[in-house]
């Protein structure tokens, strides 16, 4: 996957853009690593490397920034307030993914979306905010989906297509940046838009849980790859996954750059390491408005 991501460490104020690749320069510079990270400490990476981002670091000085709900964006949420959700990450989002299959959080305690202007958090919502969006502001969305592409997918439980589909139009017609942070857990081997085709809340005749749509969600993904590049400089080479012991969903990366790169690289996801998974509680069923097939009430 190739797309344009800022090309510094955290604070660093270099004007270049663009991931490091891992062609090119003289082999017997390079220095490599091997590090692994479970999907809370992918999170938490990618949730510091979109903070550190310009586009980002420029709203939260003169614009607007929304932080839609999803777990993912629980760690983005902490890592622009400095706030910590500590075990309340699981509120931060309505759908989720458990072992009985697709599901919504608890709606008693949901927290609401993050809307941070002049650099503070103003306690509004998506729905106060949308008609004051525009090019300066920031839209961050994560994903259900990312293809090898770099196209990302959001699942659709809603008939109506939730907070995106209601919000997407006018974000993308005003100019709005879209960000969308999201792991290689969710890394599907076929393009999203051809998930779009197969997929959708009143097609399925039985489902795990909620059946649920799918949506193309255009904007700048940042996933593993692009947040080690932000952050540290170097390349990011995706190199396996699974695990066991906790290690569910792990996935496996060589890092290659220079030794200063891959120090702080090496470093910095280091101290990443023990990142508690997030827990979230579903709905009770009996409370449940999702239309589940097959569901008895």
């Amino acid at each position: 996957m190739e797309r344009d991501t800022a090309g510094g460490r955290v604070g660093d104020e270099r004007e270049e853009e663009g991931a490091p690749k891992a062609e090119g320069g003289d082999e017997g510079d390079l220095e490599r690593v091997l590090v692994t990270l479970t999907p809370s400490e992918a999170k938490r990476l990618i949730a510091k490397a979109v903070a550190a981002m310009k586009p980002v670091r420029k709203a939260l000085r003169e614009g607007i920034v929304v932080v839609c709900l999803g777990t993912t964006n629980a760690f983005v949420a902490e890592e622009l307030t400095g706030d910590d959700l500590g075990r309340g990450k699981g509120r931060f989002a309505i759908g989720i993914v458990t072992p009985r299959g697709t599901c919504v959080s608890k709606a008693e305690g949901r927290l609401r979306e993050l809307v941070i202007e002049g650099g503070r958090a103003t306690g509004l919502g998506l729905k106060d905010v949308l008609g004051r969006l525009g090019p300066s502001d920031v839209f961050i969305k994560g994903a259900n989906a990312v293809d090898p592409w770099g196209n990302a997918g959001v699942y659709l439980g809603s008939e109506t297509g939730g907070t995106v589909g209601l919000s997407i139009g006018t974000v993308l017609a005003r100019g709005v940046r879209v960000i969308v942070p999201v792991s290689l857990e969710k890394l599907v081997p076929l393009p999203a838009t051809d998930l779009v085709q197969t997929m959708g809340n009143m097609r399925f005749r039985r489902s795990m849980g909620m059946p649920v749509g799918m949506m193309p969600l255009p904007g700048e993904v940042v996933t593993e790859v692009e947040a080690v590049g932000i952050l540290f400089g170097c390349c990011c080479i995706p190199a396996g996954g699974g695990g066991v012991s906790g290690a569910e969903g792990a996935r496996c990366y060589v890092l290659e750059g220079s030794a200063e790169e891959t120090e702080a690289a090496w470093e910095g996801i280091a101290a990443l390491k023990g990142e508690p998974p997030v827990e979230s509680e579903a709905e009770e069923c009996g409370r449940c408005t999702a239309k589940c097939p097959g569901r008895r009430r």
